[in-house]
């Protein structure tokens, strides 16, 4: 599994409503490969972010997002919201799983 984190900065109290965004999909859901999307909110050294994870079956998988009409257009404008004071994107490839039904 391919595994990618998209940690984004907000301004304080703006959490919630951008968060609310990513539950509406914007077609990543439709793409052969996605697994899953998480949306985690925090407070780390008194920064508000959100950590949005989307898994994949293989690194291929999301490439094809990235570039496919779907993502354009879900990230359409998205660099111009001032709630935003920056991101970092980080890519994992999943090791050692351990669930409740193991």
């Amino acid at each position: 599994m391919f595994v990618v984190t998209n940690t984004i900065k907000v301004k304080e109290g703006a959490g919630q409503e951008l968060a609310e965004r990513f539950a509406e999909g914007q077609g990543v859901q439709e793409m052969p490969g996605f697994v899953r999307l998480e949306v985690w909110h925090g407070v780390n050294k008194e920064q508000e972010e959100l950590k949005v994870c989307t898994m994949w079956d293989d690194e291929q998988s999301f490439r094809n997002w990235t570039s496919s009409d779907a993502f354009r257009a879900a990230h359409h404008g998205r660099g111009k919201n001032e709630a935003i004071l920056g991101a970092s994107l980080d890519t994992y490839e999943l090791m050692v799983q351990v669930s409740a039904e193991d």
